[in-house]
């Protein structure tokens, strides 16, 4: 189990007990967010040259209005010089809460945009595949896939796609030649 599994999983105990799972990743996410927007912090935030006693004052003055969880990960993560992975770790406390909810999100790539019924359906008919509560679609257009779609979730990835079908076609006929060549 890799360094950032370990502490989201001990973020998702911590916030799971105190019934703030959902408040906790927003937390999280919109640090993230300041992160990603404001240069100057990134670099304090992920720098080893701080010293703790200052890296704890500022997360905690930046932090004020975030549930305990959140703030305590976050020093956790600086005490132990392990900001690094803080974004690992965020992405690992989402798919907890995720599976915790019976939430699922799938990347769907298609060829041409959907309609609003397709998109439904594609919805329904996944819930009941993976037997979750609720699905959630992240619709891309991709022109080059031809027709049909392609599915990423969890690690998984299926290809529907006629793009993908010509290239298992190809590869099979490569295969057969130099098998009966």
């Amino acid at each position: 189990m890799s360094a950032a599994s370990t502490y989201a999983e001990a973020l998702y105990g911590a916030a799971r007990e105190r019934e703030e799972l959902e408040e906790v990743l927003v937390d999280l996410k919109g640090f993230a967010e300041m992160l990603e927007s404001m240069e100057e912090l990134r670099e304090f935030f992920y720098s080893t040259q701080i010293s703790e006693r200052e890296k704890r004052r500022a997360i905690d003055a930046l932090t004020e209005d975030m549930r305990t969880s959140a703030r305590n990960f976050l020093k956790v993560l600086s005490d132990n010089d392990r900001t690094e992975i803080f974004p690992d770790a965020l992405r690992r406390y989402e798919e907890l809460v995720e599976a915790h909810f019976g939430r699922v999100e799938i990347e769907v790539v298609t060829a041409v945009e959907p309609s609003e019924a397709t998109v439904e359906l594609i919805r329904e008919r996944l819930t009941k595949i993976l037997d979750c509560r609720e699905v959630i679609l992240d619709i891309q257009v991709d022109p080059d896939i031809i027709g049909g779609a392609v599915f990423r979730f969890g690690g998984v990835l299926i290809d529907g796609s006629i793009r993908g079908r010509l290239e298992g076609l190809r590869q099979e006929m490569l295969e057969r030649s130099v098998v009966s060549g």
